[in-house]
């Protein structure tokens, strides 16, 4: 090799040095560079949590890895800031898939991944059911029968009794409303006629009230004594106590559009106010700074749920009591009835076929969302009906009565399956996490649990 090759081989590779060096060590400290930016941008990465775990994990079509068994999770590193496309598969379950933004030096995450299997089991408990109401407890059921028998099912002993033949049981039930402990329930009927059904004891008994009429309103059980009942009247609120046979006791003077009852306390509207009276002590506190604007031919609701309260108007409008400003902020409006089902610190609305999430709490997953942030989660052509939480990334519901489950990240697309089932109604019981269902007259529970 010549002087002259020498040099121009060292020059060479001090060049390559300089160019090569400095890229393989911006490479090493997680610099890639990017071809239609042309500049080195530090990279980011995507976390993977999948229930069940093994499941694989591919990004932009390319086969990354497994996630854990144990640990069910997944870290792929040194991905350009871009918007990448992931894909998360196991067989005999639904996919997940889902375009995932990655910025410089973040970490976008997917961690509250429910892999569904591909098949969801019914098995049939009773036929020839008109409906059913679970028990405070969530495992027991009381069954209405198109012959008007009260019958009751226990999903853990796995046993049927029933309560009251077709001529003890009244006709035309609307709906069957527990006590706190569920000794005791409320039976209402379309005529008007109220019942008090104890399920104390070997026999159940019934009892018809006779204080209650069609124009009774927001009857709730009394929290400190199951015989008692708080109820709405001619405007003004009554207590009674069905087991003494006494006359009802006035429990504010004061004419009130609406009211609910919660932790002991009851919150009523009155002069467009909204006022916060003990049921033991008996002190009142006004809670709302200025008075909502009442439109007397327009019924109201008050509504408390998550230590939050609402106020629906007509079934078709629903506000917000502002904690901060103490006025009521309007949330929805919608040309038919108004869906709503809490979760903790989240409450998923149905307003004109459109699910919204209204978040309660700041929230970092899936997305960073400020306290009382709305968001639109999905909107159909089609009726949704029966919304119940399976936890508080997923919820099931009825779509012109298909069961179907889908979960609340809108992140891009959202991930939504429909089961080949169609349900009337449906329940979920968060502790043995199985699904309830009405279906074609049938009343029947998952074989397995429907989230890990």
């Amino acid at each position: 090799m010549t002087k002259r090759s020498r040099t121009s081989l060292f020059i060479l590779l001090v060049v390559i040095f300089f160019f090569v060096g400095p890229a393989l060590i911006m490479y090493s400290q997680g610099y890639r560079f990017d071809f239609n930016k042309m500049k080195f941008l530090e990279t980011g990465g995507i976390y993977v949590k999948t229930n069940p775990g093994d499941a694989d994990i591919s990004i932009d079509e390319k086969y990354q890895n497994r996630t854990s068994g144990f640990s069910r999770e997944l870290l792929i590193q040194n991905l350009l800031p871009k918007n990448h496309s992931i894909k998360i598969e196991k067989t005999g379950y639904h996919s997940w898939e889902k375009n995932l933004e990655v910025k410089e030096k973040n970490v976008a995450e997917a961690k509250y991944v429910i892999l569904f299997p591909n098949e969801i089991n019914f098995s049939s408990i009773n036929t020839d059911i008109k409906n059913f109401y679970p028990y405070p407890d969530n495992s027991r059921f009381i069954l209405l029968t198109f012959s008007n028998e009260l019958i009751s099912y226990d999903s853990e002993k796995k046993e049927i009794k029933k309560l009251l033949n077709n001529k003890q049981s009244p006709y035309n039930i609307s709906d069957i409303v527990f006590s706190p402990s569920g000794k005791r329930a409320l039976i209402k009927t379309d005529a008007g006629l109220h019942y008090l059904l104890n399920l104390e004891g070997q026999t159940a008994a019934i009892t018809l009230i006779k204080n209650f009429n069609s124009k009774t309103e927001n009857i709730f059980f009394d929290p400190n004594n199951e015989a008692s009942f708080y109820y709405q009247s001619n405007n003004q609120i009554y207590e009674v106590n069905v087991d003494k046979k006494t006359n009802p006791i006035l429990f504010k003077k004061e004419e009130v559009e609406t009211f609910t009852l919660s932790n002991g306390y009851i919150y009523s509207l009155e002069d467009g106010n909204v006022i916060k009276t003990g049921t033991v002590v008996g002190t009142s506190e006004k809670m709302s700074k200025e008075p909502f604007q009442i439109n007397p031919a327009k019924q109201y609701e008050l509504i408390s749920m998550e230590n939050e309260l609402f106020l629906l108007e007509n079934k078709k409008v629903m506000y917000l009591l502002n904690k901060n400003t103490k006025v009521f902020d309007k949330l929805f409006e919608s040309k038919t009835k108004i869906e709503y089902t809490p979760f903790y610190d989240r409450i998923i609305f149905v307003a004109n076929n459109e699910l919204y999430l209204l978040l309660l709490k700041d929230t970092e997953a899936p997305f960073f969302k400020k306290a009382y942030s709305t968001i639109s989660i999905s909107k159909f052509s089609k009726s949704i009906t029966y919304i119940k939480w399976l936890n508080g990334d997923y919820f099931v519901y009825a779509l012109n009565s298909k069961l179907n489950i889908s979960e609340i990240d809108n992140r891009d697309k959202i991930n939504s399956f429909e089961l080949d089932k169609e349900a009337s109604k449906i329940f979920f019981n968060g502790n043995t996490k199985k699904l309830f269902i009405l279906s074609q007259n049938e009343f029947m529970v998952s074989e397995n649990k429907v989230i890990p």
